[in-house]
């Protein structure tokens, strides 16, 4: 199984765009995806992927459903586990409920090939154990100063706290390709400055579009409803490079293995 989180620094990137996008092209591909919208206290997956949830993990925590009960089929191949809005118990998850849905998960392990996880913004608990649990940290930015700063304290506190030392930047919203490469080089460089000793490697962009707009007002995915968008083509070069990514190495990772991650960063 594929271990994916795809995070940033500061709200607001189109992130959870992109991971949706993501998550959808893995499915145009045959992959089996289960997505888990991880913004636990503010989710909103489901509003991009044009679902309407009959329970979310809030009632599945309460005890009020099943976890299967709580999944959503959202696309050929795309499952949703939904997270709640507006629930602050969930920003940060306790040991006994990651228990409770480890075990729960647990029998769906051979149903999916990828896990991709959808992180809330910033540096918060939930946050950082999801980042840290992932096989592969997928850090999405933009051009904005503010957004690069972010993206950047990011990975130093992963780094420092949780040991985690490898990540794949995600350009969004970048003019041109060669904005997009810019904000690594300046990333790698400030890494470089503060010896900051991390592998931070350029896993691709996506250019600013309107196209992807239109899809978010219209609670569709740009890969789907505009296929031929530079937007989309960008999502699919991201997929090439996770994919060949994936095959290069061997298996390193399944379900247990994520949970028990998550609930011991660094195991």
């Amino acid at each position: 199984m594929q271990i994916l989180s795809v995070t940033s620094g500061k709200g607001g990137v189109g992130k959870t765009s992109l991971t949706c996008n993501i998550a959808a092209r893995f499915a145009q591909l045959g992959r089996r995806v289960l997505l888990i919208d991880a913004d636990l206290g503010l989710a909103n997956v489901d509003i991009l992927m044009g679902l309407s949830p009959r329970a979310t993990l809030e009632q599945f925590f309460r005890g009020e459903r099943t976890l299967r009960e709580v999944l959503v089929p959202a696309r050929d191949h795309v499952t949703v586990l939904p997270g709640a809005s507006g629930v602050k118990e969930l920003v940060d998850l306790r040991d006994d409920q990651i228990l409770l849905l480890m075990g729960a998960l647990d029998e769906l392990d051979l149903e999916f090939d990828v896990l991709l996880v959808d992180t809330a913004a910033g540096i918060g608990p939930n946050v950082m154990h999801f980042n840290a649990a992932a096989q592969d940290v997928i850090v999405v930015v933009t051009p904005e100063p503010t957004s690069m700063t972010d993206a950047y304290a990011l990975m130093k506190v992963m780094a420092r706290d949780h040991a985690v030392k490898r990540f794949h930047l995600l350009v969004n919203r970048a003019p041109t390709p060669k904005d997009a490469r810019n904000v690594y080089r300046r990333l790698t460089q400030v890494a470089d400055q503060f010896k900051l000793d991390i592998a931070m490697e350029y896993l691709g962009h996506v250019l600013h579009d309107e196209a992807a707009t239109q899809a978010i007002i219209e609670r569709s995915l740009f890969v789907e409803r505009f296929p031929e968008s530079v937007a989309a083509a960008g999502v699919r070069d991201v997929v090439d490079r996770l994919l060949l990514g994936s095959e290069e190495r061997a298996p390193t990772g399944n379900m247990q293995f994520f949970w028990k991650r998550l609930l011991q960063p660094g195991v």
